[in-house]
């Protein structure tokens, strides 16, 4: 499986990308309870890794976040999509600004 990048180059995908950025959304918010968080990240991973092999398409960065937020959006902590939201709303106005 492959990925497009935002510069358009395309890539190996790497599900750890996924489940480190999922634990980063889990820890902002100081879940200590890292268990659950690995489990479910990495549910997350292989769904948009299985997703996007069924189809047999390449994922765009973009396509891939939202498959994660809305993965996050199915669990019941809230806060932790809210988190992984939020950062990647902060994240986009850094990359327009530049």
């Amino acid at each position: 499986m492959e990925v497009k990048k935002r510069d358009g180059r395309i890539v190996p995908f790497n599900k750890q990308k996924i489940i480190d950025a999922i634990m980063a959304a889990f820890r902002s918010v100081g879940d200590t309870h890292l268990e659950y968080a690995q489990t479910k990240a990495e549910n997350i991973a292989n769904y948009i890794k299985d997703y996007a092999e069924e189809k047999n398409i390449i994922l765009e960065i973009e396509e891939i976040q939202d498959l994660v937020e809305k993965g996050l959006m199915s669990l019941k902590r809230k806060d932790v999509a809210k988190a992984y939201i939020l950062y990647r709303e902060q994240r986009s106005r850094e990359r327009n600004r530049n």
